[in-house]
């Protein structure tokens, strides 16, 4: 038979006790916030980098469509956003989706001239070389296209 002193029970607790709970809160709060910059700059990076290989994209569609269609595509650039398009049969058509750089990529874009035509040989003939900056906080990376249709 089992013997109990005075203020023992039988009973055995389990959970934790609020020390321990405040304990492993005050942990996780020192994790968070020595990671959140890290987190921060790591968004900012992937938006960049996102937006700059997004152009790179546009960029191949037009020449593409100028090469397949034998019309000059421009790429005109408005208020962060970039249309392909290609004048045939004296209208103006609109090329694939329009690439919206502030809401795809919450990135600012800046470029040298606010259009870019390619010719049907694939060659760009204005405003070479152009340049296509995306900005987010402090992180910006940098496309160059060269007068021969090359991505840098």
């Amino acid at each position: 038979m089992m013997t109990l002193k005075c203020g023992q029970s039988t009973e055995r607790r389990s959970g934790f006790t609020l020390l321990e709970l405040l304990l492993v809160v005050v942990l996780m709060g020192i994790i968070l916030a020595m990671t959140a910059p890290r987190i921060g700059a790591a968004a900012a990076r992937r938006g960049v980098v996102g937006a700059t290989t997004g152009f790179e994209a546009l960029f191949r569609r037009a020449r593409a469509t100028a090469i397949q269609t034998r019309l000059p595509a421009t790429i005109t650039f408005a208020s962060g956003r970039a249309t392909v398009t290609i004048v045939r049969s004296g209208a103006s058509q609109v090329v694939g989706q329009v690439l919206d750089f502030p809401a795809q990529y919450n990135v600012t874009p800046t470029v040298t001239a606010n259009t870019l035509q390619i010719e049907p040989t694939g060659l760009v003939v204005s405003g070479t070389p152009y340049t296509f900056i995306a900005t987010r906080s402090d992180e910006a990376d940098t496309v160059t296209i060269t007068g021969y249709g090359r991505i840098q």
